[in-house]
């Protein structure tokens, strides 16, 4: 008896907790609706529209639905914020949310059903419409992709690919890639089985590595699949370790890979998989600091980054006498003299490391020897291919005065350079 007079009062107040637990999850419900009822405009009334169907036909914005949401792949939020997207593009439904029938108890599959009553024309992978209530900061991608597919158009023809080529066997493998991946996941899906890749491979570059989703420069990713395609078996774990290697040498700053002083221009910009084995690009990856540093690419440990310099120019130097005094110009060569020409003039000449580095252009400070000290008077760009002369400018980005011009020309003169319309 005793224990029985201790479950009655437990049981009661399990009962009130749930009927407040219903009560704020109804008044949360009534809140979103609300909230995105009132930023719906014109397509207002097909949003309401929207929301009575699913209230009428299923329980997905009901109190016992939030209990529950916790075992639930969508919730309220979703629900709701699905309905304002579908609403948005009402002009492409071909069918009236009232004639909807559901036939199943499944809140994923009712909203999937919904979505496939009102857009689809033509078949669409079933897992395509978690875009209508993705979270994802890619959803409108998503969207974009289902009306197309929903039209009857090939996923060959979708304009937002980014350079990633599909064969009609990839596209056959993206209609139907698994369910549980995202739209960009599956065109990788897609991609490497359609290069006659393995499932497990597709799973470990989707579920493990930076290839989830669609990423700049895909055609020289596609390389680099294919090269893991002809190597395997290779190991999940250095599976991943070849992407990131990859992707640090190829796109990452210098500097963040290599060290201070190294600038923001990768360290191999122009790394590829060509005429590499497997053997050769584990050795590389675990020498790649020395591989650099023997081919004069990076400096060697001794020597700090900042005062590493770049390959000298074919332009000569410059030295003269005028009005009693020595002039000189003289070519910028490390990272660390063009950090102090650039603070020293008070002007932004250090931000052109990576041109620097990568001998598109040639950097030259020209000064003046007065008693024992020599002054800066002009940073001055040329253009080492056309032997050009593109910028000249003193200190705070002045113009240069008569005298600076005059030795410049004779530079000029002296080393056939040719001067650019706004110097």
């Amino acid at each position: 008896m005793r224990i029985a007079g201790l479950i009655i009062p437990y049981f009661q107040y399990g009962i009130m907790i749930s009927q407040n637990r219903k009560h704020h999850a109804a008044r949360r419900v009534d809140e979103l609706v609300t909230q995105y009822a009132r930023s719906s405009g014109k397509m207002r009334n097909q949003y309401w529209r929207l929301i009575e169907v699913i209230c009428r036909r299923t329980s997905l914005l009901s109190p016992r639905f939030a209990i529950q949401k916790a075992v639930c792949p969508i919730d309220h939020e979703q629900i709701i914020k699905a309905c304002y997207r579908i609403a948005m593009y009402r002009r492409n439904w071909i069918k009236h949310p009232e004639t909807w029938q559901v036939a199943t108890q499944n809140p994923f599959l009712q909203m999937q059903s919904l979505v496939k009553h009102l857009f689809d024309r033509y078949p669409v992978p079933d897992y395509l419409a978690k875009a209508w209530w993705s979270t994802e900061s890619d959803y409108l991608w998503g969207i974009t992709l289902y009306r197309f597919l929903a039209q009857g158009k090939s996923i060959r023809q979708f304009h937002y690919l980014k350079n990633l080529h599909l064969t009609k066997r990839m596209a056959g493998f993206f209609m139907h890639a698994p369910v549980d991946l995202a739209p960009q996941a599956a065109l990788r899906w897609s991609q490497i089985l359609g290069m006659q890749g393995d499932e497990r491979l597709a799973r470990v570059l989707i579920q493990r590595s930076r290839l989830d989703e669609l990423v700049t420069d895909e055609p020289f990713w596609e390389t680099v699949i294919r090269f893991l395609i002809q190597n395997q078996p290779i190991s999940a774990d250095e599976i991943v370790q070849i992407v990131e290697f990859i992707f640090q040498q190829r796109f990452e700053p210098a500097e963040k890979i290599w060290g201070k002083g190294a600038g923001s221009c990768p360290v191999q910009p122009d790394f590829s998989l060509k005429g590499r084995s497997l053997m050769s690009l584990r050795r590389h990856m675990i020498h790649w600091r020395s591989d650099l540093i023997e081919k004069g690419m990076m400096p060697p440990p001794e020597v700090d980054p900042l005062d590493f310099p770049w390959r000298r120019s074919a332009i000569g130097e410059f030295e003269c006498e005028l009005e009693g005094q020595i002039w000189s110009i003289e070519e910028v060569l490390t990272p660390r003299q063009l950090q102090i020409e650039s603070k020293i003039m008070n002007h932004c000449v250090e931000t052109y490391l990576n041109e620097c580095v990568r001998r598109k252009t040639t950097i030259w400070s020209m000064k003046v020897k007065a008693g024992q000290r020599r002054r800066r008077q002009l940073t001055i760009e040329v253009l080492p291919q056309k032997k050009l002369i593109c910028e000249a400018r003193g200190k705070n980005n002045c113009e240069p005065n008569p005298t600076v011009r005059q030795v410049l020309n004779r530079w000029a003169l002296q080393e056939c350079l040719t001067f650019s319309k706004s110097v």
